[in-house]
């Protein structure tokens, strides 16, 4: 018998985003040649807030790294925040909210595809303006520990 899922009627409000770190160096080093880049995601959800009502914190950092020389050459973070409502009332051992995996992706990917932008758009003018971060499958930043590393070559 196939196990039947539910569904929920959640509302996903984005409230900010902000860089945390935006730091580079003109490479010499590496011109001609790809970057690599990695990611981690940290996604920190608050505790309820109100009755069906929280916020979730999801982290980016990426790293380019220049393969050739083993050097990071930008280190940017940022962080975006969500506002949810209509989150089901399910909690784990610690009383934190434990949310749908599907949410969770969704969030991740708002939250890449926002910082992608806007190390194109604060990087205009150095190399990170050539350099759009590659697409990620947001599902392999979900369901595993809290910080999850994921090297994408360049």
């Amino acid at each position: 018998m196939m196990e039947k899922k539910i569904a929920y009627n959640i509302g996903i409000r984005y409230e900010g985003f902000r860089f945390l770190r935006f730091g580079f160096v003109e490479q010499n080093i590496c011109i001609d040649e790809p970057l690599g880049v990695q990611f981690s995601v940290d996604i920190d959800g608050s505790s309820q807030l109100q009755e069906g009502k929280t916020q979730i914190f999801v982290k980016v950092t990426v790293l380019f790294i220049c393969e050739t020389a083993k050097e990071v050459v930008a280190n940017i973070e940022t962080v975006s925040s969500f506002g949810l409502e209509g989150v089901p009332d399910n909690f784990d051992d610690e009383g934190q909210v434990r949310y749908p995996e599907t949410l969770l992706t969704t969030l991740v990917s708002l939250a890449i595809s926002t910082t992608r932008g806007a190390i194109l758009a604060k990087g205009a003018g150095s190399f990170l303006e050539k350099m759009p971060l590659p697409i990620v499958d947001p599902k392999g930043f979900v369901g595993r520990s809290p910080e999850i590393e994921n090297p994408v070559a360049g």
